[in-house]
């Protein structure tokens, strides 16, 4: 079931005019059309009520893609709306299928943010998109609590792989840091960087403590390390994908 969250997709200058100029409901995370990975990965793991896409961007071979796999994750209850700037202010409006409604498809036409040399970085955002829909190696739970140590802070880790970590922190996390993080183990912490996909703020029910959770890439991890890590401190069957 979708849960009361908001997810919004949009051009890096953007976002912030849009959150402003949008009322949103629930929690709301914003993404930027070049950190689509990270979307795709918070869309699955928190089932947003709402997921809103700047229209613009949608029209785009990426931004198409990128909805076609969110269509195909099937989840019930979640609503998929374009966002649209018309008449100074910014609005959403239904999407269906893999077409751009006519009012996006206008807004697209009379948006001058994007100049004529904007082909290289579609390019490159398509490469960064292209097969992200499957994961690139396997992510296991944790079986018993353990509580890594991020820069200066505590996290307790929720699943790993060879590739990166999810965590809930106390501590404020913020997506694009790079970080360094440091594994307990029995015999020897595992000392890793990484960058952080993405973070949410979650307060799960009234009364309970608010904490950050946050998904990172290890940028040197070492997989053999990592391997036996999961080993040791995993179940033996990877999460699902979907």
């Amino acid at each position: 079931m979708a849960s009361d969250i908001t997810v919004v997709v949009a051009d890096a200058g953007q976002t912030l005019a849009i959150r402003a100029g949008l009322s949103l409901s629930g929690r709301v995370t914003c993404f930027t059309a070049t950190n689509l990975f990270a979307a795709h990965e918070n869309i699955q793991m928190h089932h947003p009520k709402l997921i809103v896409v700047e229209a613009v961007f949608a029209q785009t071979p990426p931004g198409q893609e990128f909805l076609a796999r969110i269509e195909s994750l099937g989840i019930r209850g979640s609503a998929i709306e374009l966002v649209v700037r018309a008449q100074g202010k910014w609005a959403t409006t239904p999407y269906s299928g893999q077409q751009v409604t006519a009012a996006s498809q206008a807004a697209a036409a009379a948006s001058t943010r994007h100049p004529v040399g904007m082909a290289p970085r579609l390019a490159s955002v398509a490469a960064q998109t292209k097969g992200a829909n499957t994961r690139r190696a396997s992510r296991f739970k944790i079986l018993e609590s353990l509580d890594a140590v991020v820069e200066s802070g505590q996290a307790t880790l929720v699943n790993i792989s060879t590739l990166g970590a999810q965590v809930v922190s106390q501590s404020a996390i913020k997506p694009t840091h790079k970080v360094k993080i440091v594994l307990p183990d029995a015999d020897e912490m595992v000392h890793l960087t990484a960058h952080v996909a993405w973070a949410t703020f979650e307060q799960p029910r009234p009364g309970a403590a608010p904490h950050y959770r946050a998904g990172m890439e290890f940028t040197d991890a070492a997989q053999e390390i990592l391997e036996d890590y999961c080993r040791r401190h995993c179940s033996q069957d990877p999460l699902p994908s979907y």
